[in-house]
């Protein structure tokens, strides 16, 4: 009997980090990771110009861990120079992400680049002064997963990305409410020309939804794990749902600084093909919890 009331002592006054996850931990990046709890939420949304894709049903996930920003030039050059790929046109790194010194090759002097530059003296990739904690972009998926495998993370699920973008709001149409987004978020921008950077801004502009993440809509894009299917939500599992099996185009989710409001909304459903790095796409990394 003394020692069943010794053990509940200890376990009532152990520190709470003990026996309950961190809410912020740091990953092998360096960018803080938010804890998601695990729990139902309903996915999607009755607006009618979004029913064929996104109407509501309820899915249960797993505990998580989020970046609580997309993932930045300076981070994205910093994986660049641990993996050294192959640089020539002929190599992965030119499939992978545009960068600003490829504009003055013929084929790319006029596509999307993000702010790294590639320095041929010192063979290194650096983030464009003044831009490092800006998001990368101009990424493909293939980019966007070597990243997050390389941190040690992944991509998020499309269900795992909305969950997380809705910051315990149930059923609203933005992170932060149903109110059409005003300023702060990075959205109807107009770009000119590629002379000049992208008019995104820094990661952590606007203000955090619910769950303490940042820019979960506007600026750019974020790549999901998931293929895409208009019709994978009347069919998807209520747990922990992945995507279909296979498919030809890839989950985007967020909407970007172009876009218009409505393509900002929790629900809005976008796609590209995984090579894709002509758009104003990035990408955020999770991570399981350890059991």
């Amino acid at each position: 009997m003394h020692y069943v009331i010794f053990l509940i002592s200890l376990l009532v006054f152990l520190p709470s980090g003990l026996y309950a996850e961190e809410k912020a931990i740091i990953g092998e990046d360096g960018a803080e990771m938010l804890f998601i709890q695990s729990g139902e939420f309903l996915m999607g949304s009755d607006d009618e110009d979004l029913k064929e894709t996104s109407h509501l049903h309820a899915v249960y996930l797993d505990s998580f861990y989020m970046d609580k920003f997309e993932v930045t030039n300076e981070q994205f050059a910093k994986f660049l120079n641990s993996i050294k790929p192959l640089e020539d046109k002929a190599g992965q790194r030119w499939n992978w992400i545009v960068l600003r010194s490829d504009l003055d090759t013929e084929e790319r002097n006029a596509w999307w680049p993000t702010e790294i530059i590639y320095d041929k003296k010192t063979q290194t990739y650096n983030a464009f002064p003044g831009f490092e904690r800006y998001p990368v972009m101009s990424v493909s998926w293939y980019a966007a997963y070597a990243y997050c495998r390389w941190a040690g993370k992944r991509l998020p699920t499309e269900a795992e990305w909305e969950k997380a973008a809705r910051g315990g709001l149930p059923q609203k149409r933005f992170p932060w409410g149903n109110e059409i987004p005003t300023g702060g978020v990075i959205f109807e921008k107009r770009w000119l020309h590629n002379a000049v950077p992208v008019p995104t801004e820094k990661i952590g502009n606007y203000h955090p939804n619910g769950y303490g993440l940042y820019d979960m809509a506007g600026n750019v894009w974020e790549w999901c794990s998931d293929w895409y299917s208009p019709n994978y939500y009347k069919k998807s599992p209520y747990r922990n749902p992945r995507g279909p099996e296979d498919g030809t185009e890839k989950v985007l989710r967020g909407g970007s600084w172009f876009n218009s409001a409505m393509l900002l909304r929790n629900a809005m459903r976008n796609t590209s093909l995984p090579d894709s790095t002509d758009d104003a796409v990035g990408f955020r990394c999770v991570m399981d919890v350890e059991r």
